[in-house]
């Protein structure tokens, strides 16, 4: 059988124990023969009790409570809110003598499975090992048993409102309260001991592991401090576990003075997007939280933050990185956006003390979509702040430094007829030669830039404003779309049903002036659910001048004007491939478009159309006037 060295940590548990009853209230009786003995236990239990307590209950203790009754007949303060755990003569089945399997069940779905009816009987098939507590229960469940033969405990307290929190052992239960007693004793004034101090050190040594790279090595230790209470680790923890995409729940720092650089550029704008993310309407409990002289600047913070429009800002070069990461970021380029991040790392330099990461990039509304959770994990696993490499310490299947991952923005253009990107069609219009900002004054109806927006604001938030009845306008969003040297921008929407209509305008002819330009409209049926679009339409235009046209509705394809040079010498692609597997709706525009990227060097990022916020404008019409004499109908609909 594994024994637990039970003695000497629950000497050095009651030693500190009692150094911490120096700082408080004067004890009541029995603490104060404990505070004198420096003893939170009791005398062993015999052989004899613990066969007799065996006997009795009907079978073996598990192997960690045996050993544990053999050095202490029972407990006091296991943590904060038990005060009392049985020893051999109290301990017993629990029976559930307080219905608590019928309120549980009760309390949870209408229809529990299987595994939740099994947990709230976790009651009636138990040993209770609290005696005294804040009504707290201590279960120890033989249903839960590992292959060293130890029995689970789980803990219950009704005034948490969660479900019991479950430990290993009886023994993984004991290390979390003696952590518990050191997290509640942190805030007494003057308590510090040898496992205080060797947290804290522990604490220091983790934050240079960090900054030097050895990001999940520094986790583990934080983790632990943060148990056990230490100030400065939970603020360090949580920057890794928001980067690591570990992090959920409530900010450490919530509701911290802004006077603290590191709460106001990097917690605050954080706890600000949670908040937003929440989709909670009445901010005033939120505001309610920091210093009335904060509150003002929180609001902006959270209304930019909700307007897509929030811009992280750091000094140094790795600032001077951020902004121009952030303008190719808007122009479609992600990896090159991100590229010039993870080459600026390493002249990051922390604002304030225990600051160990550039954590408030995850509130950029441009960026936070450019900062995927491996680029993050990169980004952690760069030596930084002035630290050099801790090599020697980092998980081998920890993720690469920052700046080892170089994969270009080209993904190409047969993604656009996948079933994601399809779900809804598209309008596209590419123009070579041209900064994106230039599609504004050859596409847009007149009306501002807007700020950059993701897929759903386009479709969604912003609503075309005024214009005829006959028209149809398009929010836009924009980016670059050269690749290998080619230079060309392209404006992107979703949402759209029209180009087979007679009025249909292809907006290359007007944004081909002094270029080339090309124009492409998919649309999808509502049946077609694999993402084949029910329609495809193609056409490319020189210099003012439509040179040619592609229309596939359905089994209808149609072709007009020159042979386009992305073609080739073969000419336009069949309507089945040689299986005559797939087809027209299919094949053709998945065919055309690889042609189209082939042939000009053109390619759209998929991660930056579908997840990041893009510069975006209203375009003119796609339709043209009616004429005399032919008929249109339009249809309006409200949220």
């Amino acid at each position: 059988m594994i024994r637990f060295a039970w003695r000497p940590f629950l000497d050095r548990w009651s030693g500190e124990w009692a150094d911490a009853q120096e700082l408080q209230d004067e004890p009541g009786e029995g603490d104060r023969q404990a505070r004198a003995a420096r003893w939170l236990g009791f005398d062993p239990a015999d052989e004899e009790r613990l066969l007799a307590l065996e006997e009795r209950l009907g079978r073996p203790l598990p192997p960690s409570l045996r050993s544990f009754l053999q050095v202490t007949d029972g407990w006091r303060h296991a943590g904060h809110f038990v005060y009392r755990l049985a020893g051999t003569e109290q301990i017993d089945w629990c029976g559930d003598p307080h219905g608590m399997r019928d309120i549980w069940l009760e309390s949870g779905e209408e229809d529990e499975d299987e595994e939740a009816v099994r947990e709230a009987e976790v009651w009636q098939r138990s040993l209770q090992l609290s005696l005294e507590s804040d009504m707290v229960d201590v279960l120890l469940d033989p249903d839960d048993v590992d292959e060293r033969g130890e029995w689970a405990v789980r803990t219950y307290a009704s005034w948490r409102g969660s479900p019991p929190d479950r430990y290993e052992s009886f023994k993984h239960f004991m290390e979390a309260m003696y952590e518990e007693f050191l997290a509640m004793s942190a805030g007494l004034p003057g308590f510090a001991n040898e496992t205080t101090r060797s947290l804290d050190a522990a604490v220091e040594q983790a934050r240079k592991d960090a900054l030097g790279g050895a990001y999940e090595t520094a986790a583990e230790v934080l983790a632990q401090a943060v148990a056990c209470g230490r100030p400065r680790a939970a603020r360090m923890l949580d920057q890794l576990r928001m980067l690591s995409g570990a992090s959920g729940g409530t900010s450490p720092e919530r509701g911290g003075s802004l006077h603290d650089a590191y709460v106001a550029r990097e917690a605050m704008p954080l706890d600000c997007l949670r908040q937003a993310d929440s989709g909670r309407d009445d901010d005033a409990w939120f505001l309610e939280q920091y210093p009335e002289e904060d509150r003002e600047l929180v609001a902006g913070v959270l209304q930019r933050i909700r307007e897509g429009t929030y811009r992280y800002e750091a000094s140094g070069a790795f600032g001077e990185a951020v902004d121009a990461a952030r303008a190719l970021a808007r122009q479609a380029r992600p990896e090159a956006a991100w590229r010039a991040l993870a080459a600026a790392v390493p002249s990051w330099r922390p604002v304030a003390a225990d600051h160990i990461a550039p954590v408030g990039l995850l509130a950029d509304s441009v960026l936070r979509p450019v900062i995927t959770p491996e680029r993050a994990r990169a980004l952690l696993a760069t030596p930084r702040g002035g630290a050099e490499a801790v090599t020697e310490l980092r998980n081998p299947t920890a993720a690469a430094p920052a700046g080892e991952r170089t994969v270009p923005d080209a993904d190409g253009l047969g993604w656009l007829v996948g079933p994601e990107s399809l779900r809804h069609g598209f309008r596209l219009l590419l123009v070579e030669g041209v900064d994106p900002t230039e599609l504004h004054h050859r596409l847009g109806s007149g009306g501002p830039l807007l700020p950059a927006l993701t897929i759903w604001d386009a479709d969604f938030r912003y609503q075309i404003q005024g214009g005829e009845k006959w028209e149809s306008r398009a929010i836009v969003r924009t980016g670059s779309a050269g690749v290998g040297g080619a230079n060309w921008s392209f404006a992107h929407t979703t949402t759209w049903r029209g180009g087979r209509t007679a009025r249909f305008v292809s907006p290359a002819v007007a944004a081909s002036r002094g270029t080339r330009a090309l124009t492409i409209v998919a649309e999808r049926a509502s049946d077609h659910l694999d993402g084949r679009p029910e329609s495809f339409y193609v056409s490319l235009a020189e210099d003012g001048r439509l040179v040619h046209a592609l229309a596939v509705d359905g089994d209808e394809v149609t072709s007009t004007g020159d042979t386009p040079v992305y073609w080739g010498p073969q000419g336009a692609p069949s309507r089945t491939d040689d299986g005559g597997a797939e087809d027209a709706t299919t094949l053709i525009p998945r065919r055309t478009l690889d042609a189209i990227a082939d042939a000009f060097g053109v390619s759209i990022s998929e991660e930056a159309v579908l997840r990041g916020r893009l510069d975006a404008f209203e375009t003119v019409s796609w339709l043209r006037e009616p004429r005399e004499g032919e008929t249109w109908a339009y249809a309006t609909w409200s949220r």
